[in-house]
């Protein structure tokens, strides 16, 4: 019986298939994307009002007199306009190999995968994590999917280290952009 073992691994499907099972993930993403955004408004209002006769009493206050004359005439304007405009571009590529777990098989018999790798280069630190739900169709034969066959995919690249901390500014810059109203 022991012969029929190594035999049996001939003809069985390599395809990972349940929980355990591992799956190297060819992540290929690209994407681009735009936005573009114009405004302009302008807004003109106006009012004016006058109260000539109230019961006589506008008889107390004399129309040449310097002080408050609640009889005179009330008038008042607003204008106001805006314009403004942006873009935004952002585009993006990521090609990696990351072997995945098969961490749960769905009713409907597709995978939850789930799988991260980390590498250290001259103290540079780069990970990759990934999850998501693939259908064992979408699997070659030799046990590779691409990321664009996984569903709910979540794939995040991030890094550490004296060349990303050199990407970002510092923490006085961040707070002078805070509070700066220039």
């Amino acid at each position: 019986m022991a012969c029929e073992q190594p035999m049996v691994g001939l003809f069985s499907d390599q395809k990972a298939h349940q929980v355990g099972d591992i799956v190297t993930i060819k992540i290929v993403e690209s994407s681009t994307a735009t936005n573009k955004a114009s405004t302009d408004t302008d807004r003109t209002s106006s009012m004016d009002a006058s109260l000539e006769a109230f019961f006589n009493a506008e008889k107390k206050y004399p129309t040449d007199s310097p002080f408050f004359n609640p009889f005179s005439k009330v008038a008042g304007g607003l204008t106001s306009e805006f314009g403004g405009s942006g873009t935004t571009k952002r585009s993006g590529d990521l090609e990696a190999k990351i072997a995945a777990l098969v961490t749960q098989v769905l009713p409907n018999g597709n995978l939850v995968l789930t799988g991260s790798r980390e590498v250290l280069v001259n103290n540079e630190n780069q990970i990759i994590q990934l999850s998501g739900v693939v259908r064992p169709r979408d699997i070659s034969a030799d046990n590779q999917v691409l990321s664009t066959y996984i569903a709910d995919a979540r794939i995040a690249y991030s890094g550490s280290g004296v060349v990303n901390n050199r990407q970002s500014t510092g923490w006085l810059s961040d707070l002078m952009m805070l509070v700066w109203p220039f």
